[in-house]
């Protein structure tokens, strides 16, 4: 049986997807892809619908903020080309994706590349968590550390597995016995990451498939249901007596109980480096935050690419020895404001914001607004996850490919059908 091109430039879509995850040198990792980026613009023509050239070029500015204010705090050449690579790897794999979208132009074959590739990750972490894990020594901290962070991939399966069971139009997995063995084995994997950002964007991308991501009045209803569950949750947590060392269930209650402080914490010990550790992101948000004090004008347009981050001590951060300067902050605003500043910040926030308002503008097709919804809860995921990890300068997920992906498909599906009316 032959495979089509389709199928062929699917195939190539799941392996884009391996590359970026498992390839942790990000030279290595970059000019694979954008060999691969290449390939595909020169099939496709390199024609980017005018609107999504509008999204993306939020994105160029920002590189352009960042190039420009370097050259007033002349960094290491070292220091700015990696910055440089932080910056524009995003832009790379957003046109990776949305160039593999074109080339392949069946969002049913784009479907079924998403949800098996999920799939076969999910078996893939089960098994490693079964054969590798240390059981005497079952801490949160060591089931992650040897089995994975996270993987997006496979929440981004989940949802479309959620979506077909809500409207079968959507069903690509026709037989229904496997859709259930398939989201049993999502669902597993899923909760052997505890990943609390992995909750946060499977949450968020489910209502978006729903179509309950709008504040109208279901999506408030839900947004409503959300922040109860969350303030009892968290009353819970503050009121309960919950250890770092207990066991699973204990430590990830823990983890989740931590999370606010460790994103914002006004009362830090600084003296106390020990008593840091729960509130790290914070701290070096504070870091940050000194640098840009000491020449206010940098909080315009940033230190630029290349720019470092003083930690004031020595951290165990590194693999091999102590890190005092840092060129990468936790949280993706910080980050963003340091190297670029305000104007950079603004234009990071317009972007996403951008991409959370197309769940609210006019579709022609069902599929349109469908593909508008979930680009809509992929922004909302990471308008949040900017705050711990980056948002879309974490170079360690696949977000930014699944964007060009959907961001194709919703334009090439409201095109399509306006046509047609």
């Amino acid at each position: 049986m032959k495979l089509s091109y389709k199928k062929i430039w699917a195939i190539i879509f799941a392996f884009s997807i391996i590359i970026q995850r498992e390839i942790t040198s990000i030279e290595a990792n970059t000019i694979i892809l954008s060999v691969l980026t290449c390939f595909f613009l020169i099939i496709t023509k390199a024609k980017i619908i005018k609107k999504d050239l509008e999204i993306l070029f939020f994105i160029v500015l920002i590189i352009c903020i960042g190039v420009f204010s370097a050259f007033f705090n002349n960094p290491s050449s070292y220091n700015f080309i990696r910055d440089l690579l932080y910056f524009t790897k995003p832009l790379l794999l957003i046109l990776l994706g949305y160039f593999i979208a074109k080339s392949i132009n069946n969002w049913k074959i784009i479907f079924k590349a998403i949800i098996y590739l999920g799939v076969a990750y999910a078996c893939y972490h089960i098994l490693h968590t079964i054969i590798f894990t240390d059981f005497s020594d079952s801490s949160i901290s060591n089931i992650r550390q040897t089995n994975g962070l996270s993987n997006i991939s496979e929440i981004y399966a989940i949802a479309l597995i959620v979506l077909a069971f809500k409207n079968p139009f959507f069903k690509v997995i026709k037989n229904k016995k496997t859709m259930y063995f398939f989201l049993f084995l999502l669902i597993t994997s899923f909760i052997l990451y505890f990943s609390r950002t992995m909750l946060l964007g499977l949450l968020f991308l489910i209502l978006g498939v729903l179509n309950y991501l709008k504040l109208n009045k279901k999506g408030l209803k839900y947004l409503v249901i959300i922040c109860v569950f969350f303030i009892g949750l968290y009353t819970y947590l503050f009121n309960a007596e919950i250890k770092r060392e207990g066991d699973t269930l204990n430590n990830f209650l823990y983890k989740l109980k931590m999370a606010p402080s460790e994103v914002f914490s006004p009362n830090l010990n600084l003296k106390d480096h020990a008593k840091l550790w729960d509130h790290w992101r914070a701290y070096e948000a504070y870091c940050a935050f000194q640098g840009l004090n000491e020449s206010p004008k940098d909080y315009i347009n940033g230190k630029g690419f290349g720019a470092l981050v003083d930690l004031k001590f020595p951290a165990p951060i590194g693999s091999k020895e102590d890190i005092r300067y840092i060129p990468i902050l936790h949280n993706g605003y910080v980050f963003i404001l340091y190297k670029t500043g305000i104007l950079g910040l603004l234009l990071y926030l317009v972007f996403l914001f951008y991409l959370y308002f197309q769940a609210y503008k006019k579709s022609y097709s069902l599929e349109a607004k469908t593909f508008r919804n979930i680009l809509s809860s992929t922004s909302f995921y990471l308008i949040l996850s900017s705050l711990i990890i980056t948002g879309l300068y974490n170079l360690q997920e696949e977000t930014a490919i699944m964007l060009g992906l959907f961001l194709y498909l919703k334009s090439h599906s409201n095109l399509k059908w306006k046509r047609k009316v």
